[in-house]
């Protein structure tokens, strides 16, 4: 399989902020929380006071009340951590990706197909400590705002973060060519965000090599994403090599260099079956077309789907507000991002209302 991906970040059209949150701390539990739908703030339930009134007598007027509150005794052992540790507290963002390309190269013996691509927490943050032999333990706290289903990789950015994040928080004992490796036992997504934002991946995914973001970072872009979602199993099985492009990947990725993004490049072998498994995703993707009237460089679907992306303006054709049969879509504006060597991405200045993922990590020792 052949695809191209870059980073990028999104604010939401609704100015919703959403974030990670991770904190490692002597308690080894694991809370993952999502929005009933996408496009809904998620909405945090304290736990329950605990009360208990007590007199000194049956004629005594003056009484004592005790509250215990979990939540409260929580956040104040973590502060306590904080005073004893070195680096207890960290706050990291977790972008998604898209898929500029995506060409299936061949049909792998083992089941896989072959991936050459520009691009779970609870099994990065295990993987962690049987590669390092750490004995720390993790909190999370997880608002998502990349919607499911949307092959725009959130899952897969999650893991990459939590593995940086619990690396950080250990010292620094792997390097990011190790984290990146062992990432790819996650999932064929994860190494890709151990790129520095643009990159060039083979095999499943798992063969990353970086190259220089070929466009401007405030080039905007649009996602769309219907409520349904894809089954990205489903679209594989109904793939059918027969009816893939023939265009070596090698030559749309030399095109993107020279050139930018546009129309012609943009090729993703996953569209056929995917708009079998949802017919109403072709439709929409013409519609977007046909409304654009020009507006957009190009217009594609990301990964597996179901996220149509439209690159080159920030505003979106009028029908997906008026017609009643996209009331529900996801809609938000997107901008590429890069980052430094041994940085992590950070949140764009224009994303300031919300992003795709924040975690924030505090630490401890297990006894």
């Amino acid at each position: 399989m052949a695809a191209s991906q870059f980073l990028c970040a999104h604010p939401s059209f609704n100015g919703r902020k959403t974030s990670n949150f991770i904190r490692k701390s002597s308690f080894p539990a694991f809370r993952e929380r999502e929005p009933r739908s996408f496009g809904e703030k998620l909405q945090f339930q304290r736990n329950p006071f605990v009360k208990a009134v007590a007199s000194d007598s049956e004629k005594s007027r003056k009484q004592v009340e005790l509250v215990y509150d979990p939540e409260e005794r929580l956040n104040r052992l973590a502060d306590e951590v904080d005073n004893i540790t070195g680096l207890s507290r960290l706050n990291l963002f977790s972008p998604c990706k898209i898929n500029v390309f995506l060409r299936i190269t061949r049909k792998r013996e083992d089941g896989y197909h072959d991936l050459a691509s520009l691009f779970h927490i609870i099994k990065a943050l295990n993987l962690y400590r049987k590669k390092t032999d750490s004995d720390n333990f993790f909190w999370i706290h997880l608002d998502k705002r990349v919607p499911m289903g949307a092959g725009l990789g959130g899952g897969s950015s999650n893991a990459a973060t939590a593995l940086w994040a619990a690396n950080q928080m250990s010292g620094c004992v792997a390097t990011e060519k190790e984290l990146q490796e062992w990432s790819s036992e996650i999932g064929s997504d994860v190494p890709f965000f151990f790129s520095h934002g643009a990159a060039y991946c083979t095999g499943r995914g798992e063969v990353v090599q970086d190259f220089p973001l070929p466009i401007p970072l405030d080039m905007p872009m649009v996602l769309v994403k219907p409520q349904q979602a894809c089954s990205t199993a489903e679209v594989y099985k109904r793939l059918r090599m027969d009816q893939t492009s023939k265009v070596d990947p090698l030559v749309l990725l030399e095109k993107i260099s020279e050139k930018g993004i546009s129309q012609d490049v943009c090729v993703n072998d996953l569209e056929l079956p995917a708009f079998e498994v949802l017919p109403s995703l072709k439709k929409l993707k013409q519609r977007v077309l046909a409304a654009s009237r020009g507006q957009y460089d190009a217009v594609f679907m990301s990964g597996s789907g179901s996220t149509i992306v439209g690159i080159g303006s920030p505003d979106l054709p009028q029908f997906l507000y008026d017609d009643d049969e996209y009331q529900d879509v996801f809609l938000s504006e997107a901008r590429f991002l890069t980052r430094g060597e041994n940085q992590w991405y950070t949140e764009p200045a224009s994303t300031t209302s919300s992003c795709d993922s924040s975690m924030e990590f505090s630490t401890t020792e297990e006894d």
